[in-house]
């Protein structure tokens, strides 16, 4: 089913030219921050697709709260279908970090250097960024605490690769990306909680429910209450196996 994200034109012009940046000669980065429902999985997942289009590779994760003592589970889902790429472009001990780390080889006993595999996902970040590339992280609040360091230790290492970063977190922007990927380099969006909040609308019904929807005073999609008559309530519920007209997605 296509879908339209309406109602956060700034914010996806804001994340379109990061897009557009990328890649360039050093690492930008753009932080979708904010509280929890003001649509900011929303924008992420448009401008993953954005960057697809844009013949982008991407590399994404979107931990859940479940998983975060789950140990490089974000890292599996980040270098998923491109191991076959990177390992072989890799030095011997880095290789077998990552590949331990993943579960492609026996740790033997040994348990995996954070510094080994921190230089093992920077050297296997700069060989996919030889093309264009997007590293994309959705409620990075989630992330498991062993790929956040090894994350955190190669994107602060990526200043002249082609690539870029697109994290999407509850609450503020990480200090330590601020770090990292400094201005003007680093855009931060925060989707405004008083206006109209992000929509997908099924293609054939796109914007025409726009009007109808309405939103309590900072409360984001979770609470965008439809409007609609007793007859348009009747043809809902006859057609409940076809396309939806209005979906409100908030993050997690």
């Amino acid at each position: 089913m296509a879908v339209e994200v309406v109602g956060r034109d700034e914010e996806l012009r804001s994340l379109n030219a990061l897009l557009e940046r990328a890649p360039v000669d050093a690492l930008v980065a753009a932080a979708l921050e904010g509280e929890a429902g003001i649509g900011k999985s929303t924008l992420w997942n448009a401008a993953v697709d954005s960057a697809r289009e844009r013949g982008l590779r991407v590399l994404s994760s979107r931990p859940a709260e479940s998983e975060r003592a789950l140990a490089y589970a974000g890292l599996g889902d980040l270098f998923e279908g491109v191991l076959g790429d990177i390992l072989p472009g890799l030095t011997a001990p880095r290789r077998r970090a990552l590949e331990v780390a993943l579960l492609v080889e026996d740790a033997a006993g040994h348990s995996v250097d954070p510094r080994v595999l921190g230089v093992a996902v920077r050297s296997a970040l700069e060989l996919l960024g030889e093309e264009k590339l997007v590293i994309a992280v959705d409620d990075l609040q989630w992330l498991d605490a062993a790929t956040l360091s090894a994350l955190r230790f190669a994107l602060g290492r990526l200043e002249s690769e082609r690539a870029a970063a697109l994290l999407a977190v509850r609450g503020e922007t990480p200090e330590w990306l601020r770090r990292a990927v400094p201005e003007p380099r680093l855009a931060v969006v925060e989707p405004d909680p008083h206006t109209r909040p992000a929509h997908l609308l099924a293609a054939p019904q796109r914007r025409r429910n726009l009007a109808g929807v309405t939103a309590e005073p900072r409360a984001g999609p979770l609470h965008a209450v439809p409007r609609c008559s007793r007859s348009d309530s009747a043809a809902a519920a006859r057609s409940r196996t076809g396309s939806l007209a209005v979906l409100t997605t908030a993050s997690r």
